[in-house]
């Protein structure tokens, strides 16, 4: 049905241009401990952070770049912030003479990264919650 309707746009509207969107969308690759079984499982989740339309596939290009540079340093301070809580906690369980299993599972460092969509939220997904 719809290859008929754009068909009959066309014959209506012989100068017509397809419909294009061009979307620069930031990501984040959140990681999560899933639980101890069969000596522990993670998961990830991929959530989409921002996104702006552009109206030329250039000019999204060139913001890309752009935006790329934000998520390396977004990663790097995600992967500093985890290594920094993880030497806070290994001290605490020191100080305590506390084995680490005493502790949960911390659930990792947030990785970033770009892309250019024709529809925001393409790459979206939620990690299973439970052992399979």
């Amino acid at each position: 049905m719809d290859k008929y309707i754009v068909s009959a746009f066309h014959q209506v509207c012989r100068d017509a241009s397809p419909a294009e969107a061009h979307y620069v969308s930031l990501y984040a690759n959140e990681p999560f401990y899933g639980g101890p079984e069969e000596g522990g499982w993670w998961g990830q989740d991929v959530v989409l952070i921002a996104y702006q339309e552009f109206s030329t596939r250039e000019a999204a290009e060139a913001a890309k770049t752009a935006v790329e540079k934000l998520a390396t340093e977004l990663t790097a301070e995600s992967k500093k912030e985890f290594g920094d809580h993880c030497l806070r906690e290994m001290e605490w369980l020191e100080e305590r003479g506390l084995d680490s299993d005493f502790l949960p599972e911390p659930d990792g460092e947030t990785e970033y990264f770009v892309e250019i969509e024709e529809k925001p939220g393409t790459q979206v997904s939620f990690g299973c919650r439970h052992y399979e």
